[in-house]
C-alpha cells in the first residue's frame, strides 16, 4: 500500500506531515485573510476619493485573496472530508490546490509591480533599475503558471516533484530575491532623499524601517517555504507555508497604502513647531562684510541713527493636497539640490515625504 507522498513512514505520520500541514496552513491563511479584509475596510474609510487605478488594484488584491481562501478551504474539504481515510489520495493534487499556486503568483506579481513603481518614482524614472525588477516579477509569474498547469495535468505530487521541481524552485527563489532587491532599492533612494531636517528625517527613517519590515516578513516566509520544498519534497509542509505567502503580500501592499494618511498627520505634527523670528545683532567685525553692515557702520561713524537689521529666518512646511485630500508629490529632494523651497510633499503612491528648506531673507529696518 502506498501512503501518499511518503512511503517509508506510517500512515499517521504521513497524515500529520501532509494533511496536517495543509490544515494548519489554511487556518493561518484564513486568519491573515481577515487582516486583509480589515485593511480593505480601512482603505475604503480613509481614502474614498483615491485614484481609480488604486481602487481597482485594491479590489483585485481583495478578490484574489478571497478566491484564494475559498480554494484553500475547498482543498481541505476534498482531502479531509470527501476522501477521508483514503491514504493513496494524499498524493493526488486537486485542482483547488493548483489554483492556489496561480492565485498566489498573481497577487505576488501585483505587489512586486507596485513596489517597483515606487522605486521607479523615487529613482526619477530610471528604467535601468526598474526593468530588471519587472523582468524578475514576470519570471516568477510565468514559473508559477507553468507549475499550476503541470499540477493540473499530472494530478500527482510525486510526479510533479520528479519532473518539474526546478520550475517551482525558480518561482520561490525569484520571489525571495525580488523582496530583497525591492527593499534594498527603496531604502537606498529613501536615504538618499534625506533633507537634513531632523523632523522630516525622522519620517524618512520611519518609512525606511517600515519598508525593511515589510520586505523581511514576505521574504522570510518565502525562504522558509523554499527550504521545506527543497529538503522535504515528500510532504506538504511547504504547501501549508505557501498558503500564507499571498496573504502576507496583500497585507504588505494594503498596509503601505493605509499608512499614507498617518505619515501625513505625522508630518503636519512635526511641522507645527512655533515659528521663531530671530532679530540678530551682528558685531562690527562681521557686519562690515555685508552691504547692510557697511551702511550701518557708515551711519555710526557720522553720528547718524543706526539702521537696524532684522533677519527673519522662517522654517515653514506646507503640505500639498490633491482634490481628494490625499498627499501628493513627485520625488524626494536631494539635500544639495539648488531648488530648495519650504515645502513638504508626499507621494500618493509611496507615502514618502520631502522637506525643502528655505533660504533666509534679510530685510533692513529703519
Amino acid at each position: 500500500m502506498s501512503f501518499g507522498l511518503e512511503r517509508e513512514v506510517s500512515p499517521q505520520q504521513a497524515l500529520e506531515r501532509s494533511m496536517g500541514a495543509v490544515l494548519l496552513g489554511s487556518l493561518v491563511a484564513l486568519f491573515l485573510s481577515g487582516a486583509v479584509n480589515m485593511q480593505v475596510f480601512l482603505y475604503a474609510q480613509l481614502y474614498p476619493k483615491d485614484r481609480l487605478r488604486l481602487k481597482i488594484m485594491v479590489f483585485v488584491i481583495w478578490l484574489l485573496d478571497t478566491v484564494h481562501s475559498v480554494m484553500a478551504m475547498l482543498a481541505n474539504w476534498q482531502y479531509l472530508i470527501v476522501h477521508f481515510g483514503e491514504w493513496d489520495n494524499m498524493d493526488n493534487i486537486t485542482w483547488s490546490v493548483a489554483a492556489t499556486v496561480a492565485l498566489t503568483a498573481f497577487a505576488t506579481f501585483l505587489v512586486h509591480c507596485f513596489f517597483t513603481h515606487r522605486i521607479h518614482t523615487l529613482s526619477r524614472h530610471n528604467w535601468y533599475i526598474t526593468t530588471p525588477l519587472v523582468a524578475l516579477a514576470l519570471v516568477r509569474l510565468i514559473s508559477a503558471l507553468i507549475s499550476t498547469s503541470e499540477m493540473v495535468r499530472l494530478h500527482s505530487f510525486r510526479e510533479f516533484v520528479d519532473r518539474y521541481d526546478y520550475v517551482f524552485t525558480l518561482g520561490l527563489s525569484t520571489a525571495a530575491s525580488l523582496d530583497v532587491l525591492i527593499a534594498a532599492g527603496l531604502c537606498y533612494f529613501l536615504r538618499r532623499g534625506r533633507s537634513g531636517f531632523t523632523s522630516m528625517d525622522k519620517i524618512v527613517d520611519a518609512i525606511t524601517l517600515y519598508t525593511i519590515e515589510n520586505g523581511m516578513l514576505t521574504c522570510v516566509t518565502t525562504v522558509i517555504s523554499l527550504v521545506c520544498w527543497l529538503t522535504m519534497p515528500t510532504n506538504l509542509i511547504f504547501l501549508g507555508l505557501h498558503f500564507a505567502i499571498s496573504k502576507l503580500y496583500a497585507n504588505s501592499l494594503l498596509a503601505t497604502l493605509n499608512a499614507r494618511k498617518s505619515l501625513l498627520n505625522k508630518s503636519q505634527g512635526s511641522s507645527a513647531e512655533r515659528e521663531h523670528h530671530l532679530p540678530v545683532i551682528f558685531p562690527d567685525s562681521f557686519a562690515r562684510r555685508t552691504e547692510f553692515g557697511t551702511t550701518w557702520s557708515r551711519h555710526r561713524s557720522h553720528g547718524e541713527p543706526a539702521v537696524g537689521l532684522q533677519v527673519n529666518i522662517q522654517k515653514s512646511t506646507r503640505i500639498q493636497h490633491d482634490s481628494d485630500g490625499e498627499p501628493s508629490s513627485a520625488y524626494p529632494l536631494e539635500p544639495n539640490s539648488p531648488t530648495h523651497t519650504a515645502r513638504s510633499d508626499f507621494d500618493r503612491h509611496t507615502g514618502e515625504s520631502v522637506l525643502k528648506s528655505p533660504s533666509p531673507t534679510f530685510s533692513p529696518r529703519e
